[in-house]
């Protein structure tokens, strides 16, 4: 049965910070669970710093098209380049610092970043690095469409790269005036990139996000003469309670304390920052 649609919002990027410029999606506002940041972003210079996270994944996403990628280093000992087409996941975890910036100054970054949530059993699981690729992404190519299988699954292809939290995420090319049929979980959500198309009777455009209702199990989408451009999720949320504290998500108040402790001793490593040679 096809999914009917919820909600559709139109966003625009705003300056976050000088030289960040994004479409930030949270879920304590809109039905993306287990997703909890979906941030389309442009940025072309070092923003953030050595920062930590924990009970979370957090993906960097690098677009194809963009011009370059970002430099990563995490207190695990990572130190990779997230090329254009690759992306990169920092599963937290019980704790972990990391750091990503542009290779180049001046230069920009077009990608997503993605916060994925735990469920209460993998808060604390131990922290690692994922890295891949822009040739370890899955493609299944047809005369309709392109689907890059940047997490999940998509026809008889996989991605290698599994996350404790189980999510489909699906960068799509429809070539202009085709479709294609995408199978969906409770949570699902159409983001525009490039282009146009519709899905269920409503318009998608770039910076568009679509939320399909937890009924159903089908996703049609429709390019229209110029083709269409987008980005498509969809999960079962965990449905357990969220504290938030800053760049942690945990289940309970006494998690965030003990995570918070955690921080404090230095038991999520240790990044100084970057020195340019």
């Amino acid at each position: 049965m096809n999914k009917s649609i919820h909600r559709r919002t139109e966003f625009q990027f705003k300056q976050a910070f000088p030289g960040l410029n994004g479409v930030d999606i949270m879920a304590h506002s809109f039905p993306i669970e287990p997703i909890l940041v979906f941030t389309e972003y442009h940025m072309n210079q070092a923003v953030f710093g050595p920062h930590p996270h924990a009970g979370i994944s957090v993906m960097t996403y690098m677009l194809p098209d963009s011009p370059q990628g970002f430099i990563n280093r995490d207190s695990l000992g990572d130190f990779s380049y997230i090329e254009p087409g690759g992306f990169h996941i920092s599963q937290a975890g019980s704790g972990m610092f990391h750091d990503e910036f542009p290779r180049e100054s001046g230069v920009d970054t077009h990608g997503f970043q993605i916060w994925f949530n735990h469920s209460e059993a993998n808060r604390w699981v131990a922290p690692k690095a994922i890295h891949a690729n822009a040739n370890d992404v899955q493609e299944v190519i047809t005369e309709d469409y392109k689907v890059r299988i940047v997490h999940g699954n998509f026809q008889d292809k996989a991605s290698p790269f599994q996350m404790v939290t189980a999510v489909n995420l699906l960068h799509i090319y429809l070539k202009p005036n085709k479709s294609i049929e995408l199978d969906a979980k409770e949570m699902a959500f159409v983001y525009g990139l490039n282009g146009r198309g519709k899905t269920g009777g409503s318009e998608v455009k770039g910076q568009t996000l679509i939320n399909f209702s937890p009924e159903g199990n089908l996703v049609r989408i429709d390019s229209g003469s110029e083709g269409l451009e987008l980005m498509f999720a969809t999960a079962d949320p965990i449905n357990e309670p969220l504290v938030y504290g800053g760049p942690f998500v945990m289940t309970t108040k006494e998690q965030m304390e003990a995570t918070q402790k955690r921080r404090a001793n230095g038991e999520m490593g240790e990044l100084k920052p970057y020195q340019v040679k």
